[in-house]
Parts: C-alpha cells; structure tokens; sequence
C-alpha cells in the first residue's frame, strides 16, 4: 500500500484523541501512527465528532473510523482489526459526598450521564429502563455529577483523570470512581462498503500494533502518556506527540 491512507479520527476523546489547543493529539493517534508507520505506511486523519466520524464510515464516506468499541451492535455494521489499540477502565463516577456504596439495583433508579452516541457495555447500552441522560463530550457528563443533576457519570478514567485535573472551575467538586463499569477494547472500525480495502488496512495496522509491541514503542508512547497525565499536564507541558522515526515526547 504506498498510497496514503485516510481514515477518521474522533475530536473529543481525549488523551486518547481529540483536539487539545487546537491541534490533534492523544495516545490512540500515537499509536495509529507508529503502527502504520512501523510497516512503511503513512496515514492522514481526518478529525471530526465521533457520530459523525462512525456515520461516515457507515456510509463509505471514509475508510475507518477510531476509537470504537468491539460491541456486537459495532461488530454487525463494521469490519474490525484483531488487535485493540488499548484497553480502557470504564467507570462509574458519583458526587464526592455521595459515599453510597454502589449496587446493581441503581441502574433502576438512579440517573447516569453519558456521551450521545458512545457505545459502553452491550448490557448498558441496551437497557431502556436505565435512566441515561445525553450530552455531547465527557466534560459535560462529569459537570452534571458535579453539580448534581445527574447521580452518576460514566466515564473512561484516563479521559475522567484529564478532565478533572483541566477543569477544575467546571467540574467542581470532583466526581470520584466508585465502581467499574468494563474494562473495553477500543478499536479502528472499517467500513463493510469498502470490504477488500477495508480488510487489508486492517491486516497491516494489525501487522503495525505487533511491530511496535515487539520493538517497545508501544510501552514508550504509553509510558509518556503516563507521565504527563500525572505531572507534565499541571506543569503546563505540552501533550506528547509522537512522529515517525522518533520515540513518543
């Protein structure tokens, strides 16, 4: 393949992906990039909102769409690598004066916010009796708990963890994790138009993820990653940025 390839990345999902000080950056973009570039390819991203992103992709208006998780509703309508980029803790977050421990029984009677659009556990999702109120970026769902309009947030913890440290005026108090939800794939998904294409990109990025598993790159960019949610984001540093033919920094 030595055309470019082209696929969609989500703006809102970060540090995995998304759009911080108005440039692209996250782990799941570092990973996509070293992956294809351990096997000689260069890709371009297109960034957009995530329902957009995988409506496109539906549609056959682009190639692939990241990060999608492996439910069976996905599976159904999209062509997927055997790989995950990374596993994500899914978690339930409460207003810290809630010190209720959680029960399953709370998914009858309680309200959780979440992102429209993303996709959590088969069970979650699928429920109709759980009480979920919609917004548009996990920003949003974590100032409800916050503020109390809704009992409960549904959150990735690395996506939780750059949000409360970056928005403290916004999201005050801090929800805190109280249960984990699931613990995900998150993948590339391909588009069933396009299924020779599809197919094949998603062999080499499989190809690729191995590679740079192998070779310690992928330890290095989630390291880094690691490090700057941590300390470097409250010093001010900028967000890493891996490219080609360097270690993430």
């Amino acid at each position: 393949m030595s055309e470019d390839i082209v696929i969609a990345v989500e703006d809102s999902f970060f540090p995995y992906a998304g759009l911080y000080q108005e440039e692209l950056r996250g782990f799941a973009v570092d990973l996509v990039n070293a992956a294809f570039s351990a096997e000689g390819c260069s890709v371009t991203l297109n960034v957009m909102p995530y329902n957009r992103c995988v409506r496109e992709v539906t549609q056959g208006r682009q190639l692939g769409c990241f990060n999608t998780t492996g439910s069976d509703e996905n599976r159904r309508n999209y062509i997927f690598h055997q790989t995950p980029l990374f596993y994500g803790k899914v978690l339930i977050y409460s207003h810290p004066e809630n010190t209720t421990e959680f029960h399953p029984d709370f998914f009858k009677n309680k309200t959780f916010s979440v992102v429209r659009g993303y996709t959590y556990t088969d069970a979650f999702d699928a429920d109709e009796t759980i009480m979920k109120v919609e917004v548009d970026s996990d920003l949003q769902t974590l100032a409800l708990t916050a503020k109390g309009r809704t009992d409960y947030a549904v959150v990735y913890e690395k996506v939780a963890a750059f949000h409360i440290s970056n928005s403290q005026n916004f999201i005050s108090p801090p929800p805190v994790a109280i249960h984990e939800l699931a613990r995900l794939g998150l993948f590339v998904s391909f588009s069933k138009n396009t299924p020779e294409r599809s197919q094949s990109v998603a062999a080499l990025l499989d190809r690729g993820l191995n590679a740079i598993r192998e070779d310690g790159t992928y330890h290095r960019i989630e390291a880094t990653w690691d490090e700057w949610l941590q300390h470097g984001l409250k010093d001010g540093q900028p967000a890493p940025h891996w490219k080609s033919g360097q270690n993430a920094r």
